[in-house]
């Protein structure tokens, strides 16, 4: 089979094309990530030892309640209500124990035996995900993608595909991410910015009819039932565990306190089931107005109205990046302007009060884009992209320089802020 590497401007691999079309393998690659294996295969030696032991907990205790035999010879049968309550205490940890396990092992082979490969042929991307032995792979239509980029603190490789959000890789070095994404979206013909007029709405969002006829947006009510149903089983069996404690605690005062702490507990639980079920917060669209309004049952409040639209992005303290689309009742008040070291730079104070956050997401600019430029479109409003590399790489700019006309360390400081730009030019 003829094959054809495709080079960037530097020399190294991107890409290679076939006789099938067009190929993007990324693979795991430094020697950091044998430190990070070491250290997760520790991890999960004390891992099987926790699931193991929690198990055999969970099948003695069982036998044992069902059964009714003592534990010893020299002790009575297992109060009903308390080891209930311990049991199911053991089983939500142990089913967070199995997930947490099971996405350490993913890791691990990803970390030591981890391949991507991208594959473009026929108008298709087919997706392809090597762990060691295990292997899946998955296709998407040219004419459902919507966007490649960069995002993430390190600027893995994502799709906006049709409402929802994919991650391609976060293998290869960041080089090879950065040339790839190019490659993707030169052999898939995707366009730099998508028209507003074209946004959706992203996975996780609906538009409907509310009672009074008002249209509104919320969240997937399919999810909320999900939620709801969920809600109510767990309310139910935190009644029947708080019935039976409370029924033993008429024989055992010690057992009293506890009884109100889960009655307590259990009332708090039917009260957020019922919320789930009946209430929700929802946006109603208008044109050249957005109104939050809080809804239980048939009833709406109106709480916020917002005549502005903004995606804004930042840091948390772990450098994950968070996006943010907000809606405003009036503009942002102008930001404060000072000099430092002779350079004058401006930024604002704090979180104006004239605002309500619609989504949030970390990692993920995508669909919050599509969602403000839904609304956009819907209600009129512009919305402003603060998240643009432009808008980005000005105000680190402002910074930068106001950093090296502060002194030395302000230029050692400078530094790092050129790398944050390198990043933020890449996204």
């Amino acid at each position: 089979m003829e094959r054809v590497l495709l080079l960037a401007d530097n020399g190294s691999m991107i890409g290679e094309r076939t006789m099938d079309g067009w190929r993007l393998c990324l693979k795991s690659q430094g020697c950091s990530r044998f430190v990070s294996g070491a250290f997760l295969a520790v991890w999960l030696c004390g891992w099987a030892f926790g699931e193991a032991f929690a198990l055999w907990l969970l099948v003695q205790g069982g036998f044992h309640l069902v059964t009714g035999t003592p534990l010893g010879p020299a002790r009575g049968p297992l109060p009903i209500g308390p080891t209930l309550l311990i049991g199911l205490f053991l089983l939500f940890w142990l089913t967070l124990w199995t997930i947490g396990g099971i996405a350490a092992c993913a890791e691990l082979l990803r970390l030591l035996w981890g391949e991507d490969r991208l594959e473009v042929a026929g108008g298709r991307l087919t997706v392809t995900r090597i762990r060691g032995p295990f292997r899946s792979r998955r296709s998407y239509e040219r004419s459902t993608i919507r966007r490649i980029s960069l995002t993430g603190r390190d600027d893995r490789l994502v799709m906006d595909w049709g409402r929802g959000h994919v991650e391609l890789s976060g293998l290869g070095t960041h080089a090879e991410r950065i040339e790839g994404a190019a490659a993707l979206k030169a052999e898939l013909a995707i366009p730099e910015e998508i028209p507003a007029s074209n946004a959706v709405l992203p996975q996780g969002w609906e538009a409907i009819i509310a009672p009074d006829g008002a249209r509104v947006l919320v969240s997937d009510r399919s999810v909320r039932g999900k939620q709801a149903r969920t809600a109510f089983i767990g309310t139910f069996l935190l009644a029947t565990v708080t019935f039976l404690v409370a029924r033993d605690a008429l024989d055992r005062t010690a057992l009293f306190a506890p009884t109100v702490i889960l009655l307590v507990f259990t009332l708090a639980a039917a009260a957020g089931a019922l919320w789930l079920a009946r209430g929700r917060w929802e946006w109603r669209i208008e044109k050249g107005l957005v109104t939050l309004r809080k809804r239980y049952g048939m009833g709406a409040r109106s709480v916020f109205q917002g005549r502005y639209l903004v995606l804004e992005h930042s840091t948390d303290s772990d450098g994950d990046p968070w996006y943010e689309l907000h809606a405003l009742s009036e503009p942002d008040p102008a930001p404060t302007v000072r000099k430092i070291g002779g350079a004058t730079i401006s930024w604002r104070s704090g979180r104006p009060k004239n605002r309500r956050a619609i989504a949030r997401r970390m990692n993920e600019a995508g669909s919050l884009r599509n969602l403000g430029g839904w609304l956009s479109r819907e209600t009129g409003i512009v919305l402003e992209d603060r998240t643009t590399p432009e808008t980005r790489t000005k105000e680190i700019a402002e910074l930068r320089t106001a950093l090296e006309q502060s002194g030395r360390f302000g230029r050692w400081t400078a530094k790092l802020v050129d790398r944050l730009g390198d990043k933020t030019s890449s996204q």
